[in-house]
């Protein structure tokens, strides 16, 4: 399985391997956060030879064990003598004498430039951690780097002067995609975001749970006890958490042990309650728990922080304890806390309170804490009878937890939830049902509305409401007649659809007439798009008409009906918000305009309630796949989009289908893997023919190119031909500027040079530069020896204006250009960029650049050829961002480098 989440970590580590300035490092960590897997990974990332130490437990009471496990280690055949030597002088010689034979002994092998890596250093015996120490920072110049793993490095002990590394707990997303990978099949994915939640991020834990859970808790069948009961990971970080405090109790006056006993008991009850108010507690104690890291207190309230810590002080009470603390600490908090004394009655009543319990659990979810609202949702669905009332309750708190955006749990709690009897409830169900499969990328089967509904009946104008709301849907992808069809459902309802039914209905018609490529003009939508009619009008109708606007290029009037959604702040639901800032993003790249749209994508990603979930989510993943091509990363743009296509769910979509294998097409074609881009182009054209409006796919300018560069002229001439039907059909700014280029590609001998003309001269000022760089690469690719290097460098000039933060490969000739009609039957594998003469790529050779500089510059400079950005470079080689500009700055002076484009052009 591949290391998740220790991306940073592993590169540090390995950056031992390359820099002169650093020979010892060590990592620490909780048990079960990582620490042998990231060694394995250096090991499988480094070039140098590596060797592995470990350490085994028992023989910590052997003076000197550790360091014969080291010496044996070591492939040299003195390394047997130097042992004997070391044990024979070991009690004999001072402790600084043994050090420094020590260090002669290990200077005095004749070992190739290797890595060491000690797991568990801390388990070695007294002697030979602090011999190691003492030798591990001395180890410049020499042939050895060192790396040690332990649990803590305590204050007073030897490994504390050395560089430390600690592996901090995963963050939420990138511990859901943990769990996710050890998931067995059918693990409902808001359970499994519970355990990431419930475990802190530390991976020993998640594993551990997943065998301990049943499949029926797995799947969302049945609910979770949380607190989760602890494991032996558990119980371990939690005995190091408060040895820590008892360790320091142990050393501070008898007021000072007498607080730091009453603190331990008030941590313990609060491991009784996800969350709870201040008031009526111990202020003092808590403080100091607050100091101590142990809680966190956010402006009225306090929780523990560490959820493995609050599982292990939790269990460890016996349930006669728990069921007295919760008696006492639910009549303390009756008034004070009304949502925590529902928690706690419901471990005292005969009958508990469900519906109170549920109440309570979308009160935490509207003041931002989902974490004690699953607590008590998890709880009502252990103790309630499954009662309408009660599922009434439980569906208040799935739309709250959809209105902020926590789609895997909403959809948890929808597993959980029948079908109401009451018509109206069952509508609100269906409302929330489908609108989580559509924002997670899965298909909205809606086959409760193939139903007939009376327009007289009094679910009704419910229903209209549902009928419009998936109508958007299918319209988002693609699928017209059905969206027109669910249309005029509604209008026959049209005597009793309310007004924000009528409105939603409205939005949804002006984007079928985009995608059909027949949206009317600015002046024709909403009185002139005035900004008093679109603040009147409600979130999602604003979000689809500004997606209108942006599939008909209307791109500055999309971009301000999005501001207006994010400019309302807090009277908006973070799902509308986020939506916005996707679909801003991804309106700047249609655009065209690549530095806005990577902002807008950074302010997207920051703002996610759910970061893990876009790659679940195919039409958001698009950009992320475009942000990291953007900034040069190729092969990660690839392995989002083949996630995406992998999924079963984006397969039953076939306009997101389309949609991915276009991009992924466009990826290959702009990195000159031309035969694989022409294959993943001709998958979307298949997808997504019945769809008229060239300029929603974009895919037939790639394709044509494909085709020209791979020889294929009779195939770039038939989808040019269609190209230019469907342009004429449906007329767009963009199909004007892509179709003459394709018809440049494609024309004869004798109207080349005019159809290359019109091709260039028809960009006006405003036009996108990104497509601007695609006419000139392309027609590079079919010019003459003497074209090409001006033709590359406007490419490169153009490529630079629209914001991609690499020059992309201006692409060889591959095919001899034949008079009109001539049959060919040329093809070529792919074929990869050459050189232009005159151009940023016409440089000296990669190997002599890199000789120029030092060690430290050639590291930096492989994190610029991979894409990395100032501030990851600074964190992955563990510099100041200042560092790095310098750095970067010297490099260009010794190479003759003009930016850091020009920088990478010159290395590929």
């Amino acid at each position: 399985m591949a290391l998740t989440g220790r991306r940073l970590e592993v590169d540090r580590i390995a950056t031992l391997a390359v820099l002169p300035r650093e020979s010892a490092m060590v990592v620490v960590g909780d048990p079960g956060s990582g620490r042998s897997s990231v060694l394995d990974a250096v090991a499988d990332r480094v070039s140098l030879p590596v060797v592995r130490v470990g350490v085994n437990g028992s023989e910590s009471r052997w003076p000197l064990a550790g360091v014969t496990s080291l010496f044996t280690a070591l492939d040299d055949p003195r390394a047997t003598a130097h042992i004997a030597h070391l044990l024979q002088a070991g009690g004999a010689t001072s402790g600084l004498a043994a050090a420094h034979d020590f260090l002669e002994a290990v200077q005095t092998l004749t070992l190739p430039p290797t890595v060491v890596l000690i797991d568990d250093l801390d388990r070695m015996d007294r002697e030979s951690q602090e011999l190691i120490a003492f030798l591990a920072g001395r180890l410049a110049g020499t042939a050895l780097r060192l790396v040690a793993t332990v649990r803590t490095v305590p204050s007073d002990g030897p490994l504390t002067a050395l560089p430390v590394l600690r592996l901090e707990p995963l963050a939420a997303d990138v511990s859901l995609a943990l769990a996710r990978s050890m998931a067995p099949e059918g693990a409902n994915d808001g359970v499994l975001a519970i355990l990431a939640a419930a475990t802190g991020g530390n991976p020993g834990a998640l594993r551990e749970q997943f065998d301990m859970l049943s499949t029926a808790q797995l799947t969302g069948t049945e609910p979770l006890v949380l607190p989760l009961r602890p494991t032996a990971t558990t119980e371990a970080i939690a005995a190091l958490t408060l040895d820590v405090v008892e360790g320091a109790a142990d050393t501070d006056t008898d007021t000072d042990t007498d607080d730091a006993g009453r603190g331990l008991d008030v941590l313990a009850r609060l491991s009784l309650v996800p969350v709870a108010r201040t008031t009526g507690w111990d202020r003092d104690a808590v403080d100091d728990l607050a100091d101590a890291g142990l809680v966190v207190v956010r402006g009225q309230t306090v929780t523990v922080r560490d959820p493995l810590l609050r599982s292990a002080l939790y269990w460890r009470m016996s349930a006669r304890t728990r069921r007295t603390l919760h008696r006492e600490l639910a009549a303390a908090s009756a008034e004070a806390d009304p949502r925590a004394a529902a928690w706690h009655r419901s471990f005292v009543d005969d009958v508990p309170d469900v519906v109170a319990l549920l109440d309570a659990a979308a009160g935490y979810v509207a003041d931002g804490a989902p974490h004690a609202a699953v607590a008590l949702a998890e709880r009502a669905l252990h103790v309630g009878s499954g009662g309408e009332d009660e599922r009434t309750a439980l569906l208040a708190v799935t739309e709250a937890l959809f209105a902020q955006r926590q789609l895997g749990l909403a959809a948890r709690y929808l597993t959980a939830m029948r079908p109401f009897r009451r018509g109206s409830d069952e509508v609100r169900r269906l409302r929330v049902l489908y609108s989580v499969q559509y924002l997670r990328g899965e298909t909205v089967h809606a086959d409760e509305l193939l139903v007939p509904v009376d327009a007289e009946a009094p679910e009704a104008p419910a229903t209209a409401g549902l009928l419009a709301m998936v109508a958007s849907f299918r319209a988002e992808t693609w699928d017209l007649e059905q969206a027109r069809d669910l249309l005029a459902r509604v209008e026959q309802l049209a005597p009793v659809v309310t007004p924000h039914t009528a409105e939603i209905a409205g939005a949804v018609q002006c984007l079928v007439a985009a995608l059909d490529g027949s949206l009317p003009a600015d002046t024709e939508l909403y009185d002139g798009l005035s900004t008093a009619r679109l603040m009147a009008m409600s979130d999602p109708a604003l979000l689809l008409v500004a997606h209108a606007l942006s599939l008909a290029e209307r791109y500055r009037s999309a971009r301000r009906v999005f501001a207006l959604v994010v400019a309302r702040g807090q009277d908006t639901e973070a799902v509308w918000v986020e939506g916005a800032r996707y679909l801003s993003a991804e309106n700047e790249l249609r655009s065209g305009n690549f530095r806005q749209a990577l902002r807008a994508i950074d302010a997207w990603e920051a703002g996610s309630a759910l970061s893990a979930q876009r790659l679940r989510e195919p039409s958001r993943a698009v950009a992320v796949a475009w942000r990291h091509f953007a900034e040069g990363r190729s092969l990660e743009a690839l392995e989002v989009v083949d996630r995406c296509l992998a999924l079963r769910s984006t397969v039953l979509l076939w306009g997101t289908t389309a949609r991915l294998h276009a991009l992924r097409g466009r990826v290959l074609l702009l990195d000159g893997r031309v035969d694989e881009a022409v294959t993943a182009l001709e998958a979307a054209d298949a997808v997504g023919r019945s769809l008229r409006n060239p300029t929603v796919l974009r895919h037939l300018g790639d394709l044509v190119e494909g085709y020209v560069r791979l020889g294929r002229i009779d195939d770039a001439r038939n989808a040019t031909a269609r190209l230019a039907a469907d342009h004429h059909a449906r007329p767009s700014r963009w199909g004007a500027l892509v179709l003459a280029r394709s018809l440049a590609l494609v024309a004869d001998d004798a109207t080349r040079e005019t159809a290359r003309r019109r091709a260039l001269e028809l960009f006006q000022p405003h036009d996108s530069q990104y497509e601007r760089a695609r006419t000139f690469a392309a027609l590079t690719a079919v010019g003459t020896d003497a074209e090409r290097p001006r033709l590359g460098a406007a490419a490169a000039a153009a490529y630079e204006a629209a914001g991609l933060r690499r020059p992309l490969a201006t692409p060889a000739p591959t095919a001899v250009m034949p008079a009109f009609g001539v049959p060919t039957s040329l093809r070529s594998g792919p074929v990869l960029s050459a050189p232009v003469p005159g151009s940023p790529r016409s440089a000296p050779d990669a190997s002599v650049v890199l000789t120029q500089l030092t060690a430290e510059e050639r590291a930096v400079v492989q994190k610029v050829t991979e894409g990395y950005r100032n501030r990851e470079i600074a964190s992955s080689l563990f510099m100041s961002q200042r560092t790095v500009e310098l750095r970067l700055t010297q490099i260009y002076r010794k190479v003759g480098a003009r930016s850091r484009s020009h920088l990478v052009a010159l290395l590929t």
